[in-house]
C-alpha cells in the first residue's frame, strides 16, 4: 500500500515540476500579485461562511474551508448540506480561467495510511463532483490528499480545527497535466 501512494506522489511531483524546467537567469521570482486581492475579493463576496481562511501565496489564493463542512467522521461522501458552498467555488472557478487545486488535510485518529487515503478520496470526490454538476474541465482541476502530513501553522501557532480542512488553491500561474 506504501508502494502505492510513493508513486502517487511521485506522480504528482512530476505533473506539477514539469512547468519549472526552465527557470530565468536571475532565479524564481515571488513577486505579489495584485490578481490575487481580486480573487480573494471574489470569493469573499461569494462566500459569506464564518471560519473561512484566505491565504496569499506565491503560488495564488488559498480557501481554507473546516472539513466538517463537507463530510461526516471517517466518510467519504459530500454532505448535502455542503452542495450550495461547492456549488458556489464550482461557479466561481468555472467563470475564471485559473486552475484549481482541492487539497484535503485530515487527522481523523485512523492509522496513517488510512488517513492518507481517506484524504485522497475526499479531495477526488470534490473534484468529480465539480466537473459533473458544473462541467468544469478535469484538466483544471487537481485532486491532492495529505492526510494529517501537512498541519495548517498559520505563522506561529495552528489554528483550531483546521487541521482537518479542505483547501481550494487557486492557481495564478498555468500548468499543465
Amino acid at each position: 500500500m506504501k508502494n502505492i501512494y510513493s508513486i502517487v506522489i511521485l506522480i504528482l511531483c512530476v505533473i506539477f515540476c514539469a512547468g519549472f524546467s526552465s527557470v530565468p537567469a536571475g532565479g524564481i521570482s515571488l513577486s505579489y500579485q495584485p490578481n490575487v486581492d481580486k480573487l480573494e475579493k471574489v470569493f469573499k463576496d461569494s462566500l459569506p461562511l464564518d471560519g473561512v481562511i484566505y491565504t496569499k501565496v506565491p503560488r495564488g489564493l488559498i480557501i481554507s474551508i473546516n472539513e466538517r463542512f463537507f463530510f461526516n467522521t471517517g466518510d467519504t461522501r459530500i454532505k448535502e448540506s455542503s452542495l450550495y458552498i461547492l456549488n458556489t467555488i464550482a461557479e466561481l472557478v468555472y467563470k475564471l480561467s485559473n486552475y484549481c487545486v482541492i487539497e484535503n488535510h485530515t487527522e481523523e485518529y485512523f492509522n496513517d495510511s488510512r488517513n492518507l487515503e481517506l484524504s485522497l478520496v475526499r479531495s477526488a470526490n470534490i473534484a468529480q463532483y465539480m466537473i459533473n454538476t458544473r462541467k468544469i474541465s478535469a484538466d483544471r482541476l487537481f485532486a491532492l490528499g495529505y492526510g494529517q502530513y501537512m498541519p495548517f501553522k498559520d505563522n506561529v501557532s495552528p489554528k483550531k480545527g483546521f487541521n482537518n480542512r479542505i483547501d481550494f488553491v487557486i492557481l495564478e500561474y498555468e500548468t499543465k497535466r
